[in-house]
């Protein structure tokens, strides 16, 4: 699913990969261009909540760290699963993806394996091949894993 993104003058195709859950690259692909414009219209992909994970509207004044003791995670996964970094600074009406109590989810990176991943769960390979449609293990894929 895609919605229309308005571009504003501090954005940039960091910023709005970071928002919408996606790359800079997918976002250059989708509208064709490198260029962002002020005031201009893009396409983004929307992020819905789903079977595996709820999605929660950052409000004004809130922390990682209470986001994460409100539902029941670590900064590092809410790290990891939305693609921020510790010093990135989170802004209200951001949407962060938090994992549904019984799963896990994971990033891939450059040459990970079915195996190393199932490993850095502690999980097995077949746990994850059966919660994933699509697994291609290219680096920043989300998977997700049964508990």
């Amino acid at each position: 699913m895609y919605k229309v993104y308005q571009v504003s003058s501090q954005d940039t195709w960091r910023d709005i990969a970071r928002q919408f859950h996606t790359t800079e690259e997918i976002l250059k692909n989708l509208n064709g261009t490198t260029m962002l414009i002020p005031g201009s219209m893009i396409v983004v992909p929307t992020v819905e909540e789903g079977e595996f994970f709820t999605v929660y509207t950052v409000k004004r004044g809130d922390s990682l760290y209470e986001i994460a003791r409100k539902n029941n995670t670590t900064v590092d996964v809410l790290l990891s699963t939305n693609g921020l970094e510790k010093d990135d600074y989170l802004y209200p009406g951001q949407e962060l993806l938090i994992p549904k109590e019984g799963f896990q989810m994971v990033i891939t990176r450059e040459k990970d394996t079915l195996r190393g991943v199932a490993n850095r769960l502690n999980t097995s390979a077949q746990n994850i091949w059966e919660t994933n449609e699509n697994i291609y293990l290219l680096p920043d894929q989300l998977l997700v894993v049964k508990k």
